[in-house]
């Protein structure tokens, strides 16, 4: 594998955790609107959907890593397989991303993205939507301590490639 490829990929990595900053911010700005007002659906609508661009960061961060070096994503079921796959030290290709007791926390997120864009079939269960609402500071902890690891792993590979 070139360091040029390898260049790149963290680039794009690092380019989504700018956005995963805004986000963020948005994040606890809706929380900031909810704790000053009497929330109606369509504010809690809101919290639900900025959950999801978080967790639709964090599947595009997963499925650029998996086109760098596995370059292979099967298309049945390939959202949670993503997740699953990100905490596999795959030997000779790349290193595991996530830790493997942060695949529930997050694939919890990506569980809830399935519901929410399928939500015209239902309403929303604001029960669920406050449980993943609970998680979602753990789960991007965890995402961003597994991002400074793995971008300091490339940061080894790049140095490895380049001698």
């Amino acid at each position: 594998m070139k360091s040029d490829k390898l260049r790149t990929l963290k680039a794009e990595l690092l380019a989504d955790m700018a956005v995963l900053d805004e986000l963020e911010g948005k994040y606890r700005l809706i929380h900031a609107k909810l704790a000053s007002i009497q929330p109606d659906e369509f504010d809690y609508v809101g919290l639900a959907y900025t959950i999801v661009n978080l967790y639709n960061l964090m599947e595009n961060y997963f499925f650029r890593v998996a086109k760098c070096f596995e370059n292979n994503i099967d298309r049945l079921n390939w959202r949670r397989d993503l997740v699953h796959r990100m905490a596999l030290d795959i030997d000779g290709v790349r290193p595991a991303l996530l830790a493997m007791g942060d695949v529930p926390l997050i694939d919890e997120l990506r569980a809830f993205r399935h519901v929410f864009r399928h939500i015209y079939q239902s309403e929303l269960d604001l029960d669920k939507l406050k449980l993943v609402d609970a998680r979602t500071p753990r789960a991007m902890a965890a995402f961003r301590l597994a991002h400074g690891r793995f971008v300091d792993k490339l940061d080894q590979l790049i140095a490895l490639v380049e001698e």
